[in-house]
């Protein structure tokens, strides 16, 4: 049997793209798609489904002993970061929290043991995308997950929970010297002549400014929440008031960072000796699953700050999209620091990772930019391109240290920590384009469904399931 994970914003994407897979269309019964609640009950009415909280209803009946279960779990399941790693979830109170855990435990079991060769779900980003992981490991279901990627239009997939690439990098550890060619430093001469930000910073959900769209999906969200008969477990469809109050004070606060923009943020010196910290946005996998020791961002910053030569100023850069998200308090409190300078989201991430010592970041793609201009890139998270052996991956603050005080040498030269560094990245952006395929896996909301809903996007997506099947 294979299996669909249609839950989240991306379920329109996977239902089109199964449905030309030549595999479903001669055999249906062998697909079996998972919902929650009434989500998406109309795209998936005339689909061989399994509600998961209806699921839970029965377990309700049954009156499972939670306490027993968390015992079992706990000796069968690595249970690492379960219960922090759901933005949502989180907000429920522990006891709630802890019969959920249970419960989805118990689905996914109840699932794959079924004869389940594959499960498709979206990037690891919730509690229940970890524990579908947990538990395809032990009825040894492949658990393949989708991430876009910093090169445009082009998503890879994975296996794991780490944003291990796999594929892309079971064709690396084929690197040798001598068979990079000059065509494969094509993509990093092609950035490095004219860099681009990535395609999410412009979709209008990360926007800071009040987007029709919003008005738009404020009366579907309700329609969704109040009229469609929400399942009392159902906590992915969201208030429309909670959600629209988050945007109108992030918006609102945005106009407030523009209007004090010169207090608030630092001038560049150019004699600066300088590490740069990219904000990343909140609340994200990029810090709950990729990054957990280090979800609190001031805390992290001022912990870096404490490690750096006196002479040396840690740059602490505005996410352009978060902008709004961080409030005057936050950022006085960072200012408080001498050796710690905010810099503007105005200002261009590359020229600042020219000129600096190199980033440290969490899981940002700013990384693979520092790579890219062959700068240092300290990463204190997980990311997919720790996988090219060439980033100072760091488990602790103590180890943070000694790199930067190697980094910040005046003698450093990253050709004497990385043999064939520029052969390396050059085979590693050739496998990356080589071992990913050319569709955007994205949400399939009112700003971004009209490119994700393509025929040819949906196409590309569908040839990439066929392939993992075959």
């Amino acid at each position: 049997m294979i299996v669909f994970d249609l839950i989240n914003d991306e379920t329109p994407l996977f239902i089109e793209a199964v449905k030309t897979l030549p595999a479903y269309n001669n055999d249906k019964g062998t697909f079996l798609f998972i919902t929650e609640g009434n989500r998406w009950k109309k795209e998936t009415k005339d689909l061989y489904c399994s509600n998961r909280l209806c699921f839970f209803d029965d377990l309700d009946k049954k009156n499972i002993n939670i306490e027993k279960e968390l015992q079992r779990i706990s000796i069968e399941y690595d249970s690492f970061n379960i219960y922090a790693s759901d933005r949502y979830l989180i907000k429920k109170d522990r006891e709630f929290q802890r019969k959920f855990l249970v419960y989805t435990y118990l689905y996914f079991e109840s699932i794959f043991i079924k004869n389940v060769t594959h499960y498709f779900t979206t990037g690891i980003a919730y509690t229940y995308n970890l524990i579908s992981f947990q538990v395809s490991k032990k009825y040894g279901v492949k658990h393949i997950s989708f991430y876009g990627i910093r090169l445009e239009n082009r998503t890879a997939i994975s296996f794991d929970n780490k944003n291990t690439f796999n594929e892309v990098l079971k064709l690396y550890k084929d690197f040798k010297v001598g068979i990079v060619t000059s065509e494969m430093y094509n993509p990093i001469n092609d950035f490095l002549n004219k860099p681009k930000q990535p395609d999410y910073m412009v979709n209008a959900i990360n926007s800071s400014k009040l987007e029709p769209v919003f008005i738009i999906e404020f009366f579907i969200r309700f329609k969704k929440f109040y009229l469609a008969n929400k399942h009392r477990y159902d906590f992915f469809t969201r208030n429309p008031f909670e959600l629209s109050l988050f945007k109108i004070k992030k918006i609102l606060n945005a106009k407030k960072i523009e209007i004090l923009h010169n207090s608030i943020f630092d001038k560049i010196n150019t004699k600066d000796k300088f590490f740069i910290f990219p904000l990343h946005m909140q609340p994200e996998a990029s810090t709950l699953i990729l990054s957990p020791f280090y979800v609190n961002q001031k805390e992290c910053i001022l912990n870096i700050s404490k490690l750096l030569p006196l002479n040396t100023y840690l740059y602490v850069k505005e996410h352009k999209s978060a902008l709004g998200q961080h409030n005057l308090k936050f950022y006085n409190e960072l200012k408080k620091h001498p050796n710690i300078k905010l810099i503007s989201y105005r200002e261009s991430m590359f020229s600042l990772i020219k000129k600096s010592f190199g980033t440290i970041n969490l899981s940002s793609t700013v990384g693979l930019e520092s790579l890219l201009m062959k700068k240092p890139s300290i990463i204190l998270g997980n990311v997919f391109y720790n996988d090219t052996g060439l980033t100072f991956k760091v488990n602790s603050f103590l180890e943070l240290k000694e790199v930067l005080r190697e980094v910040g040498k005046s003698s450093f030269n990253l050709n004497d920590v990385f043999e064939n560094y520029d052969e390396r990245l050059a085979y590693y952006i050739y496998a990356l384009n080589k071992k990913s395929y050319p569709f955007e896996f994205n949400v399939a909301k009112m700003d971004t469904k009209k490119k994700v809903m393509t025929k040819e996007n949906i196409k590309e997506f569908s040839k990439c399931i066929d392939s993992i099947l075959s």
